[in-house]
């Protein structure tokens, strides 16, 4: 358990050495396992942009047709006075070769034009669980499963590497969840080895003994573990954490739940438990339980009002509790 413990330590002071300091002693041990997500290797394959990316554009001398702009669920991207261009699948410098000629039709100087990719929004991942910083992280080159817990600013004391489990956001070719012993592969230094994530995949990393708390994260204006008791619902759980935050996405909450060598991802849609009253929206958690809240930009969810109210009377019930136990 000692031996375990000091890997850990000397695992999140690699973590933060790298992020704060950037030593080049430190990045050349963990180059092979922790790459830098905002920039793909210059050997590899050209990124090619997915939904959901950001790109920029840059015309010399155009300013009304240069800026950042977002893909778009069919694959294309808006610029002014040039119209709808599709940019999915293809890489920077081939969406800068069609802009060239597209700007070329209504400016004759043909003004250079340059292309990059401003976010990686495309390719995310999930890191949850006991890691510094669980979140969305999204990765110019799909990392391996130690590259993404390490971006998240790497384990927590508690964590247990010896089973992390790799849960993949689509099942198609018979992918399945799968526990990996990472605390092997720093062992025997080959974290290089380690399996490579794909887009919408999530890493869960648990703690080393059973949890009787339940942890929100995402969306939520106090993310953080809530006692069991304190959280034995959805709703009960987001109104003790404060509420959904204005760019809460509720129709798509996520629940992780372990069972057994597996681990169940619930989407609940917590829009119609409030709006409509539909009680499928608000399930049972149980101990160990992940509640994550996307966030949607732009958006203000209606069910801010009804969190208010539901705060007020909990509340309300929580000091009649209190006055009955006085008398």
């Amino acid at each position: 358990m000692t031996c375990i413990r000091r890997c850990n330590d000397a695992i999140v002071l690699v973590a933060a050495a790298v992020s704060l300091f950037g030593a080049p002693a430190v990045q050349a041990q963990t180059q092979k396992g922790a790459r830098a997500s905002t920039q793909p290797n210059q050997q590899a394959e050209p990124y090619r942009v997915g939904v959901g990316d950001v790109i920029r554009v840059d015309v010399a001398g155009r300013t009304d047709v240069s800026g950042s702009f977002t893909v778009a669920d069919d694959g294309t991207v808006t610029l002014p006075i040039v119209g709808s261009v599709r940019v999915q699948g293809r890489s920077a410098p081939e969406i800068r070769s069609d802009l060239s000629r597209r700007v070329s039709l209504f400016d004759r100087s043909s003004p250079p034009v340059t292309v990059t990719v401003a976010e990686y929004k495309s390719r995310k991942i999930f890191v949850l669980g006991a890691v510094l910083l669980p979140g969305i992280y999204a990765f110019a080159e799909m990392p391996t499963i130690w590259d993404a817990i390490a971006e998240a600013g790497g384990p927590l004391d508690d964590a247990n590497l010896s089973a992390v489990e790799m849960i993949p956001g689509d099942a198609s070719g018979g992918r399945h969840t799968q526990n990996i012993d990472v605390a092997g592969a720093i062992r025997e230094s080959r974290t290089d080895m380690l399996p490579r994530l794909k887009p919408g995949d999530t890493v869960r990393v648990p703690r080393g003994q059973s949890s009787n708390s339940v942890l929100l994260m995402g969306a939520i204006t106090r993310p953080g573990p809530l006692p069991y008791d304190q959280a034995p619902d959805l709703v009960t759980a987001v109104v003790r954490s404060g509420g959904p935050t204005t760019d809460a996405k509720l129709s798509e909450v996520q629940v992780l739940r372990q069972s057994g060598t597996r681990v169940m991802r619930l989407r609940v849609d917590l829009d119609r438990y409030f709006e409509k009253g539909d009680l499928a929206g608000n399930p049972r958690l149980e101990p160990g339980d992940t509640v994550f809240l996307p966030r949607e930009s732009g958006r203000r969810s209606n069910a801010l009002t009804y969190v208010g109210a539901a705060t007020a009377v909990i509340g309300l019930i929580s000091s009649v509790v209190i006055l009955a136990n006085r008398h």
